[in-house]
């Protein structure tokens, strides 16, 4: 006899600065691979609150009418611990068993199971700790596992990585099947093809999650879920969800090969197209894959630039330098991949504010498609973590202010308001937000090269995309309330007169 015959997936409509004006709602495949592996056992059901955009009191209602014996909540970024812990308030309220999972839980296991609206907190990968849970009804004695018993935290030993990805079942697709998932204002799907990555980048966590291992799906395995998402005539990209999809470039090439002999057989729909998380440096090794790449439909890629010099890069353990990330860039633009890259504000604690604003001079110099910037905020269990706490500089353990545009550290020379000013200067600098239309012209013109006129004048996509441009341009300038915007557009010619005169502001704010 089950204990829990119905279980709820719900994924919570988290409200967290830094991630909404995207205006995004991710496909929860960590759910659909949970799903896949209990669907036999018992009736599932995944409730996407944030896809459907509900309210508490609409959640409140389909739990009611749906009667769980246990929910299964996922932190899907570290800001959103809090909001989500309030979803499982409302799940234990009436009654059910909660299960929190994800890599927040996994990284900070103590605190988020301290929570009196937690019962249950699974750690790394949970296909089949999860299914174990369903089957023996207790989390006694099941590897991957912590939980509460007579007021204690009780931590089961961890659960080896699954070593071959190809036994995975495919993600229960069908259960979100009337949800409409977009990111940056693209309707899409997503697929994971790999797990993990080897480097040992400081401020990342997911080295940590997987204890610096990769894993991979085959070729065949994959093509074998995008013959899938490609019947979905709705969808026209794919996000590839890897955090470095780029460690095998062999795999790679094999990969686009037969996505490229898929849509030529009709097996994989010609309209797809791609875009997904990568290293420059790994890029600029192998160009002809990455002309691959494009032809396969490789359009957009997430990079991590991180630093703009040697030292920088150095002091994050990028593994990179900048002569290989400047080729990587090129390379990408010899075919046509737009980039979006990002660059971390104060990734060298020692820097002052001239080196932070010369990081920002060179950012805007670097060629990439859509730059942006973010803090360097020190996630739980990551060797900067354990670096800024050590050295006294971490200002909060609250983690729902985590999200990259919000400082919690200070530095040597920055303070945590200095640092703020100076990630939303470098915002402004680049000139999106700032009424430069170079730059628009400039972004448009990459994405009619790459994705052609159609996708240009899509009305309701360029609704949405004008909607979140002028969402974050309101951010933009209220975080600079204060300054006077001609001293602002000095940043770009980057004289030592004019990073002078933005010092002197900033250090006239301050004291204010």
């Amino acid at each position: 006899m089950m204990k829990w015959k119905k279980i709820l997936f719900l994924v919570a409509n988290y409200k967290t600065t830094g991630y909404d004006f995207y205006d995004s709602a991710f496909p929860p495949l960590a759910f659909e691979y949970l799903a896949s592996y209990i669907e036999d056992l018992v009736d599932v059901k995944i409730l996407d609150s944030k896809a459907a955009k509900l309210n508490f009191s609409q959640v409140k209602k389909e739990i009611e009418n749906y009667q769980p014996d246990l929910v299964g909540l996922t932190v899907p970024v570290t800001s959103a611990i809090d909001n989500v812990l309030q979803y499982a308030k409302i799940a234990k309220l009436y009654g059910s068993t909660t299960v929190i999972g994800g890599w927040h839980p996994t990284l900070a296991v103590e605190q988020t199971l301290s929570s009196p609206w937690i019962d249950i907190l699974v750690r790394g990968e949970g296909e089949f700790t999860f299914r174990e849970l369903i089957e023996k009804g207790s989390p006694v004695n099941i590897h991957g596992l912590s939980y509460k018993a007579n007021g204690k935290l009780i931590h089961n030993p961890d659960r080896p990585f699954l070593r071959n990805l190809d036994e995975l079942k495919l993600p229960s697709r069908h259960l979100v099947r009337n949800y409409r998932y977009k990111i940056f204002n693209m309707n899409c799907d997503a697929i994971e093809t790999s797990r993990g990555c080897p480097q040992a980048c400081k401020f990342c966590s997911t080295n940590v999650v997987y204890n610096q291992t990769w894993r991979s799906r085959s070729v065949e395995n994959i093509m074998k879920e995008l013959e899938i998402i490609s019947k979905n005539k709705k969808i026209n990209d794919i996000f590839i969800v890897d955090d470095n999809f780029l460690v095998n470039m062999k795999r790679i090439g094999r990969l686009c090969l037969e996505i490229i002999k898929g849509k030529r057989e009709g097996i994989i729909r010609k309209n797809i197209f791609f875009f997904f998380q990568g290293r420059l440096d790994s890029m600029a090794k192998h160009p002809k894959i990455v002309k691959l790449m494009a032809e396969a439909g490789f359009w957009l890629v997430l990079v991590g630039v991180e630093a703009t010099d040697d030292k920088g890069l150095k002091a994050v353990a990028k593994g990179c330098n900048m002569n290989q990330i400047k080729r990587g860039i090129n390379v990408l633009h010899d075919n046509e991949i737009t980039i979006m890259g990002n660059v971390i504000i104060g990734a060298n604690l020692n820097d002052t504010i001239e080196d932070v604003l010369r990081t920002i001079k060179r950012t805007s110099e670097l060629s990439l498609d859509l730059p942006s910037f973010t803090l360097l905020t020190p996630f739980p269990a990551t060797k900067f973590y354990d670096e800024i706490k050590e050295s006294n500089l971490l200002l909060t353990e609250k983690y729902s202010e985590f999200n990259w545009l919000n400082p919690v550290i200070k530095t040597p020379n920055l303070s945590p308001e200095i640092l703020k000013k100076l990630l939303y200067l470098g915002f402004y600098s680049i000139g999106y937000y700032a009424g430069d239309m170079r730059n628009k012209v400039y972004l448009y013109n990459r994405a009619f090269k790459s994705r052609g006129i159609f996708y240009i004048i899509n009305p309701l996509r360029a609704y949405r995309a004008v909607i979140s441009y002028f969402k974050w341009k309101k951010i933009v300038l209220r975080n600079l309330e204060g300054f006077k915007k001609k001293v602002i557009r000095q940043i770009k010619g980057g004289n030592r007169n004019k990073i002078a005169d933005i010092k002197k502001q900033l250090e006239t704010w301050r004291s204010n």
